[in-house]
């Protein structure tokens, strides 16, 4: 499988781990041995472990998978693979609420409504200020603020140890042609203390 596959099928095994009263470090942990279990030689990124209002944060600068924060019963979970395959990069994010939180279910169903719409648009624009100015208004008009520290919604894949020349889908970047590009995009999202965010892949 190429790395986007490994990424997604690795989520979908390690999610099976999610019980509460597990932290977000052995969560993680079990999530990098899944990636290398399927075949990534390594991470290009590390991995991404946020429970409960830590779902805010979208970088390691902003918070590192803890021993001690733990599952609750009713909780929310971002969580972001990276991995490496044969040079490749595979990136993939998805935002899954455990338990019965109405407001955590809102905000999980919400951003994956926003991604899902991102990336479909993403088809029909052409350079990364369109699709940004898509986004950005889209998540105004919900309620919602975008979250990324750097004020992006995704990046070019670059592969190989090129992770410097990463291109982001900003404002900085608006006149930069979407097309013959491979993209990540992830909106992260939030309101209040949580935040989410779902991503995936696009060849364009």
């Amino acid at each position: 499988m190429n790395a986007q596959e490994l990424a997604i099928q690795a989520c979908k095994i390690s999610k099976e781990y999610l019980k509460p009263g597990i932290s977000e470090k052995q969560f993680a942990d079990i999530c990098e041995k899944t990636m290398h279990s399927l075949g990534a030689e390594d991470v290009w990124y590390p991995m991404l472990v946020n429970f409960n209002t830590n779902s805010r944060y979208c970088t390691r600068a902003n918070h590192l998978p803890s021993d001690d924060v733990y599952l609750l019963k009713d909780d929310i979970v971002l969580i972001d693979f990276s991995p490496k395959v044969n040079g490749y990069w595979g990136d993939y994010s998805e935002t899954i609420v455990i338990g019965e939180n109405e407001a955590y279910s809102r905000l999980a169903a919400d951003a994956k409504f926003i991604f899902e719409q991102t990336f479909d648009y993403a088809k029909r624009c052409n350079t990364i200020g369109e699709l940004f100015a898509y986004c950005d208004s889209l998540i105004k008009s919900m309620g919602y603020q975008l979250l990324d520290p750097n004020g992006n919604i995704g990046h070019s894949i670059e592969d190989e140890d090129n992770q410097a020349n990463r291109i982001f889908i900003s404002p900085d970047n608006s006149s930069t042609l979407l097309k013959g590009n491979r993209w990540a995009i992830e909106p992260h999202i939030g309101k209040g203390n949580y935040g989410a965010k779902f991503e995936n892949v696009i060849n364009l």
